[in-house]
């Protein structure tokens, strides 16, 4: 996970709504919260404090409150709307000269104001194409200034037929205070229908028995302790060519070793001989050569990989255990990586191999790495570029990799095809770590399943089990699993890891080291997993089904922590944790991975 991945940007943050099978409960009231803060609802502002208010709302027991306390002004809450409400199948083949019929969404509200002298407030809906947005309603239109009491607000909106996404939300782009309450939605003159809010409060007794029944306790997870207690994960693997290993932080010891463990398991009994972690693919290529032929101190290759996050004492005894496994003769077991947001090293690869097979070509692609260069350090830095700057640099680097591509067969001439791919290769990681500036995060998920990819084409056949965060491993629209599980479908297995309470490594205030995680509550997965008194265990959620009492809320909306390299609180909504994750391992306890020194 990048070390930027953990800022809150309305964006990144609608990803996780997309595509949900049923009507998701809006909470258009805000009568349902916990900790102060209203389910469903995502979205926020750094300089803003939202929750819900008990003194002061329209109607019910508490209101939507956005508050400015300092900074840049800018904060706002989102909803999707599916598309299915609305009926819309662009995919349907239309008879000629019929045309899609335009659906139309109503959205209403009340809002209070207090103390607003810059800036305004207000209800929203945005309808969004394939290309970007198509259009953006406001209501009011105007300023909302000073202090005003409730009043309410409609939007009324035809719905393009090319719309992606319908969304909708309050805003609040000034400074002091917004209250929202009583939201409606209508579709086509008609009420949205609502599913009753999710359950929230203690466990029941069907879904301890339903977990209890179902998990599968492990014993520990520390590596080295035998396969027993790991049995049943042969047959949630299955036939799966590919596994994703993730971790609800970047600092949990627990979830380090359990993956060490793992991956000595799916070596030893499975066939697996490919591991690949979330680390820049050339800088984790050379651990690979100190893993198949002993070249090299692991200790320094490991620092090499520039994350804190892998610099750790579980990582390298894994590391020492692949190397010792490659000697015993039980099999060889290789170490590499896939992301892509370094490109120095991959560009010093490509220029040493031009060299070597094309020096006529040396000009061109020093100037386009020079160009290239700035661009990936200033995006690294969080220094602005212009978007000219950006795009020059990113059209000379495609020029580099579109040219190699094209002169692959000459190259083998004189050198074989794997020294030939993997030049071919690093220029694409150098395309990678420059049209991120470009791109951002979601570009980078993207980038990271390409590259998996590849490592599956030179390893025809190969089993590989991936290393990464909660978030990439899972099949959230937009992470790196999403492009997996479309691209393999149930040849990829993704597998989460949770916790109750603990400690983790992680930044905060500028400052790495050790933070106490929140302890779960009602409404999280974590919370009803921690009443059933299991210390560590493994899950199928696959097995969950919406007519069972004991796994439906698995289905239904839930929150569970996904921490990165930041410490906050963790913890968000899902709608589709089922479908995000195959299989959930469980820790009631964890500790703080142990961190080596750069």
């Amino acid at each position: 996970m990048n070390m930027n991945h953990c800022s809150v940007v309305l964006g990144s943050l609608l990803l996780s709504l997309i595509a949900v099978a049923q009507e998701p409960y809006f909470n258009l009231d805000f009568e349902t919260a916990t900790r102060g803060q209203p389910w469903s609802w995502s979205g926020g502002g750094a300089s803003y404090q939202i929750g819900v208010d008990t003194a002061v709302k329209y109607s019910g027991a508490e209101s939507l409150r956005i508050r400015y306390i300092s900074g840049q002004f800018g904060s706002s809450m989102a909803q999707l709307l599916p598309l299915t409400a609305l009926r819309i199948h662009q995919q349907r083949p239309r008879p000629p000269g019929k045309t899609v019929r335009t659906h139309h969404v109503r959205f209403s509200g009340y809002m209070k104001t207090d103390a607003i002298t810059q800036g305004n407030a207000g209800l929203w809906l945005r309808v969004d194409g394939a290309a970007g947005p198509i259009s953006l309603d406001n209501a009011p239109s105007g300023i909302v200034n000073g202090t005003t009491d409730w009043q309410p607000f409609t939007i009324d909106r035809d719905i393009d037929p090319a719309a992606a996404d319908v969304i909708f939300g309050a805003f609040q782009f000034g400074n002091g205070t917004a209250w929202f309450d009583n939201f409606a939605l209508a579709v086509d003159g008609a009420p949205y229908p609502q599913p009753p809010p999710p359950y929230v409060g203690e466990p029941t007794t069907a879904q301890l028995d339903w977990v209890s029944k179902s998990a599968n306790p492990i014993s520990t997870p520390n590596p080295g302790s035998g396969f027993d207690d790991l049995a049943p994960v042969a047959g949630m693997v299955g036939d799966a060519h590919i596994v994703g290993l993730g971790e609800g932080t970047h600092g949990t010891s627990e979830f380090f070793r359990m993956k060490h463990r793992l991956l000595e398991y799916l070596a030893t009994q499975m066939g697996f001989t490919v591991f690949a972690i979330e680390a820049n693919m050339p800088e984790a290529y050379a651990v690979n050569n100190y893993v198949l032929n002993g070249a090299g101190d692991p200790k320094q290759l490991l620092k090499g990989m520039y994350f804190w996050t892998w610099n750790t004492q579980e990582v390298l005894d894994m590391i020492l255990w692949m190397r010792q496994f490659n000697l015993s003769g039980q099999g060889r077991l290789q170490f590499t990586g896939f992301d892509m947001q370094y490109g120095a090293v991959a560009a010093v690869n490509v220029r040493s191999f031009v060299t070597r097979a094309d020096p006529a070509y040396l000009p061109a692609l020093s100037q386009a790495l020079a160009l290239a260069a700035p661009v990936q350090t200033n995006y690294q830095r969080g220094v602005s570029q212009s978007a000219g700057t950006i795009q020059a640099a990113v059209d000379a680097v495609d020029a580099v990799v579109e040219y190699l591509t094209q002169h692959r067969s000459d190259y083998l001439a004189g050198f074989s095809a794997a020294d030939v791919d993997w030049a071919i290769q690093n220029a694409r990681i150098v395309r990678q770590a420059t049209y991120i500036a470009l791109g951002g995060s979601a570009y980078r998920d993207q980038s990271m399943a390409a590259n998996i990819d590849w490592i599956a084409q030179q390893n025809p056949g190969a089993r590989i089990v991936l290393w990464a965060h909660d978030y990439h491993i899972s099949r959230t629209a937009g992470a790196m699993g999403s492009y997996l599980g479309a691209a393999y479908g149930n040849d990829y297995l993704s597998v989460g890891q949770i916790f109750h309470a603990g400690i983790y490594n992680a930044f905060n205030n500028g400052i790495l080291g050790p933070n106490v995680a929140t302890t779960s509550f009602p409404g999280t997965v974590e919370y009803v997993l921690h009443f059933t008194g299991m210390p560590m265990f493994i899950l199928d959620v696959r097995h969950a089904s919406r007519g069972d009492a004991g796994s439906s809320w698995l289905l239904g909306e839930t929150q569970y922590r996904t921490v990165g390299a930041v410490a906050y609180d963790g913890f968000g909504f899902t709608s589709q944790l089922t479908k995000d994750y195959d299989v959930l391992i469980y820790f009631d306890q964890t500790s703080a991975s142990h961190l080596l020194p750069f």
